[in-house]
């Protein structure tokens, strides 16, 4: 996804020059000038000031998936009733792991509750929102990634999941295996894998939050 394009696409939508759209996301001027010309990747702080602006929140979901078309996005938002889902500030690493010293709704994004009832499978009380941090899951995961997780699932099976370990917060994939055992794998093969029992999962030490469903496409 080309998050620099869509940012010029975005501040052009709203009628606001670079210098406005600097001041009202606090994206350095320097930086936005850099990623819309292409020299820049745009890295999670800019993602983040982008979620965190209030008036961008109607177009933060076109932001983090991959249509192309905003007009059609907004069109889509004014023809039926929408349900805002919660954003937390806190990320998932896929990589070593994010230390998590709290978990704070900031934001909330709105879908149709119908297509995340038919299209996810989910329901709407049961999922929130937050940002993946590293590359373990490439390609499956890009870093930056909005993913959609769902707290209430029926027993685990082979998926990707957002677990704490140790006071990090980790989305990965988990295979099970027999005896028990559950092997943690990122998708990215730089990472080696590892294993946990599933008799330690008691939220001390490894705790599953949730099964990913949603990145910017069903999982």
């Amino acid at each position: 996804m080309n998050y620099g394009r869509k940012i010029k696409i975005l501040r052009e939508s709203i009628n606001k020059t670079q210098a406005d759209f600097s001041e009202i996301t606090g994206i350095s001027l320097s930086t936005l000038k850099k990623v819309e010309a292409g020299f820049s990747n745009v890295g999670i702080s800019v993602i983040d000031k982008i979620i965190a602006t209030p008036s961008l929140h109607d177009h933060v979901l076109w932001f983090m998936t991959g249509k192309e078309n905003l007009n059609v996005e907004l069109d889509e938002k004014k023809k039926g009733s929408h349900i805002n889902l919660p954003f937390y500030e806190v990320k998932a690493s896929a990589g070593d792991g994010l230390l998590v010293e709290a978990e704070k709704q900031t934001h909330l994004i709105s879908f149709k509750p119908e297509w995340l009832n038919k299209e996810i499978g989910v329901n709407p009380n049961d999922v929130f929102l937050m940002l993946v941090d590293g590359d373990s899951m490439y390609p499956t995961l890009k870093n930056g990634a909005m993913i959609m997780v769902n707290r209430h699932f029926n027993g685990l099976s082979d998926g990707v999941y957002v677990m704490r370990h140790e006071q990090n917060l980790l989305v990965k994939r988990l295979q099970m295996l027999p005896n028990g055992i559950i092997k943690v794998k990122s998708d990215n093969s730089l990472y080696e894998p590892w294993e946990i029992n599933k008799e330690n999962l008691d939220g001390t030490d490894i705790e599953i939050i949730g099964r990913v469903v949603w990145s910017g496409q069903r999982m």
